[in-house]
């Protein structure tokens, strides 16, 4: 059985999207379209964002990170994963909160972190710690 968990959306990310909403109707009404076509695509790619961004744990054991249509989705052997913590940044990354989870993980032999924020991070920790090997525990702080 999969389990989804959605990205907590943070008040800077509510904030970008009323200035962009500002700037859109501002450009409309002014008459600037290349301004507008340009901001227009931005809060497309805001929305896309919004709505889909979400953390998949699926029955095979795998962490699957989803950030829309625009954005390669990111996948991760759960057994892989060496470390979780939490952090506060507000880096690029497929989280829309300051608040989120780094997680590092081994692939191809180098380690990668990725930054996400699951709306109930806790239980989110639970399911990633369900999923691993009693031996292959990763370090929660």
């Amino acid at each position: 059985m999969n389990r989804t968990f959605h990205s907590e959306v943070g008040w800077w990310y509510g904030l970008i999207m009323v200035i962009t909403a500002f700037l859109l109707f501002d450009f409309f009404w002014f008459h600037y379209t290349v301004l507008m076509i340009l901001i227009a695509v931005a809060m497309v790619f805001e929305i896309e964002m919004l709505i889909h961004t979400c953390y998949i744990i699926t029955a095979d054991g795998r962490l699957r990170i989803e950030s829309g249509r625009f954005v390669p989705n990111i996948e991760i052997e759960v057994s892989s994963i060496v470390s979780m913590k939490r952090v506060k940044s507000f880096s690029i990354a497929p989280a829309l909160s300051a608040e989120r989870i780094e997680i590092v993980y081994r692939k191809g032999g180098k380690e990668r972190t990725v930054q996400i924020s699951p709306r109930r991070a806790e239980d989110f920790k639970a399911w990633i710690q369900k999923k691993m090997n009693v031996d292959n525990k990763p370090n929660v702080e």
